[in-house]
């Protein structure tokens, strides 16, 4: 048997808690002892004990902890209870992450503003071009590099290194729900259509070309694609251009880190010369 102060030494807990866990009948002492009033407290309990304090770092209230326990909660419920708490609290992480990568991004072009750096945007004739793609609403464009890879292995392997795109048809001020056409360009017209081994089917589709396309490679995860876009941007502005259609991103490679920062895109915007009248 346990005193108090041993059992909470044992568990790591304060023994504030073990009492008032105690005067909450939430967790009583295994014996209390009548003539001092000690309370005593067996190795078999801390298996309960941890099931408690499992169920507090999970977020549930103490009545619903009650609850739990009354209602007889297994250790596999408890490991489902906690597969879908750290689906979240990762969920979680990957969006403060994302946020501090944008943050980082964006110091850099004020870096680059402030230094006089020059942007690295190229002219391109860009011709129009065949390819086999689709349209969907993803949630965002993480959401859209997984369809991606998900495209990427459901090809067939004649189509795979062919140079995959994008088009968003969103509203420019919005990152989620986003209606984005996807793809591959090919080199010859194929069939009007390609149902791919899961039953998706790309269709026969024409991607318009200009004799001035302003164009600029990122590397670096999806949070960094804005750089490109502020590249051109400035380009424009200082070369008397301006945008002359819906701007498109061609994958030059795919992501094999966690981070995403090997991803290589080249963003493609047509603009054409602002005439001088």
């Amino acid at each position: 048997m346990f005193t108090v102060g041993d059992f909470a030494r044992l568990a790591q807990v304060s023994k504030r808690l073990l009492r008032y866990y105690d005067e909450i009948d939430l967790f009583k002492p295994n014996r209390i002892e009548p003539s001092s009033g000690y309370r005593f407290y067996s190795a078999e309990q801390m298996a309960d004990f941890n099931r408690i304090l499992a169920l507090k770092e999970l977020g549930l209230s103490l009545d619903q902890i009650r609850q739990a326990l009354n209602d007889h909660i297994s250790t596999d419920e408890l490991q489902g209870m906690m597969l879908l708490k750290k689906a979240e609290i990762e969920q979680q992480l990957r969006g403060e992450i994302q946020r501090i990568r944008k943050i980082e991004s964006r110091l850099q072009l004020i870096r680059d503003d402030e230094s006089g750096k020059s942007p690295n945007v190229i002219v391109k004739h860009i011709p129009d071009q065949h390819v086999l793609s689709m349209r969907r609403n993803v949630d965002d464009f993480e959401a859209g590099m997984v369809l991606y890879a998900h495209l990427q292995s459901t090809l067939p392997r004649r189509l795979r290194d062919g140079f995959f795109f994008c088009i968003c048809h969103s509203d420019y001020d919005t990152e989620t729900n986003l209606d984005l056409e996807m793809g591959v360009i090919v080199s010859k017209p194929a069939d009007s259509s390609l149902m791919l081994s899961d039953g998706t089917t790309l269709t026969l589709n024409e991607l318009t070309g200009t004799t001035t396309m302003a164009t600029t490679v990122v590397q670096g995860a999806l949070e960094t694609i804005h750089l490109g876009y502020a590249s051109i941007t400035k380009w424009i502005d200082t070369n008397g251009y301006r945008l002359a259609g819906v701007p498109r991103e061609l994958l030059l490679q795919f992501p094999k880190t966690p981070s995403g920062n090997d991803l290589v895109t080249e963003i493609q915007f047509p603009v054409e010369a602002i005439p001088n009248w």
